[in-house]
């Protein structure tokens, strides 16, 4: 196939990819049912997906029993490290493949007295690692801070506030900052984020810059960078990846079921470009969404 068409692939959300040798990892939220934990999806082209079932299941090994949300894994040390939602509360969990099974090495939420959601993995060239993730601090708030060496919980020292919903398109049906996921380019930090309640129409994906990864944080003038259509609604909490021969970017992210109904949401993915703007500052052009044939990403297997 020369072309693809959004959605990609139905009844999933907040759409997480690793990849690793050759392969595409899909971890998302689940949105048709509650399946007890985070599934696994692999593909070599972005476009065309396999399930291959549970990955990470509430339990005994996994603390939570619904609500898995927003997964974020990450290879680190020969190991993959998956931080999740469970019932709101931030949990982490390992495993030495990637298809799971992922288990807690430290059962039990991150901090059991806080409800967090969102979290996003970001290592920088030094290799230090950085969690972004959201607290419901007048809103949704997105909140950062370094990782332990071992990756498997932050130095609260440095938990920073970075960006709460002060544009008028984040704020629709409640004041919301969430899904934050950190690009790196020329040296700038892209933060990128949703705003607005994932239900309304307003969901879109927003754009902060920084020069240091804990901020501070500037919003774009041009937010949102994607936005809904007549004919896409809801596009916002997404990932990124580069395409298989490493050419071209793409952010892959979730949209509504139709102009009436969010659930059962769906993926659509979309090239991304980086830019300057008019007085020579970072930005991030998103080519969608789109609903016509798009050319496959660049080598895909045939």
């Amino acid at each position: 196939m020369s072309t693809y068409q959004n959605p990609v692939l139905a009844n999933v959300a907040d759409p997480d990819v690793l990849q690793f040798q050759g392969q595409y990892y899909l971890y998302p939220t689940t949105t048709d049912k509650e399946v007890g934990g985070i599934k696994v999806y692999t593909s070599r082209d972005l476009v065309h997906w396999q399930d291959r079932g549970v990955a990470m299941r509430g339990g005994d090994q996994n603390w939570g029993t619904r609500g898995f949300w927003a997964p974020d894994v990450t290879e680190f040390d020969g190991q993959f490290i998956m931080t999740y939602t469970a019932e709101e509360h931030l949990c982490i969990a390992v495993s030495d493949d990637p298809l799971g099974p992922f288990v807690q090495p430290i059962f039990g939420p991150l901090h059991p007295a806080t409800k967090e959601i969102d979290a996003h993995v970001f290592v920088d060239d030094d290799g230090q690692a950085y969690l972004y993730f959201v607290r419901f601090t007048g809103g949704n708030v997105i909140w950062a801070a370094q990782l332990t060496p071992d990756r498997l919980g932050i130095e609260e020292e440095t938990l920073v506030e970075l960006l709460r919903p002060s544009q008028p398109w984040e704020k629709q049906m409640g004041d919301v900052n969430e899904a934050p996921f950190m690009l790196k380019h020329e040296g700038h930090y892209l933060l990128t984020y949703s705003g607005s309640h994932f239900a309304s129409p307003s969901y879109g994906v927003g754009l902060a810059i920084g020069e240091k990864p804990l901020g501070p944080f500037v919003k774009h003038s041009d937010n949102p960078i994607l936005h809904g259509t007549e004919l896409v609604h809801g596009p916002g909490h997404h990932t990124f990846a580069w395409s298989p021969d490493g050419s071209e970017l793409f952010i892959l992210y979730h949209v509504h079921a139709d102009a009436t109904h969010a659930n059962p949401r769906k993926m659509a993915i979309d090239r991304a470009v980086f830019a300057n703007d008019a007085n020579g500052g970072p930005r991030l052009i998103i080519n969608g969404p789109t609903s016509a044939p798009q050319p496959m990403p660049a080598g895909a297997p045939q």
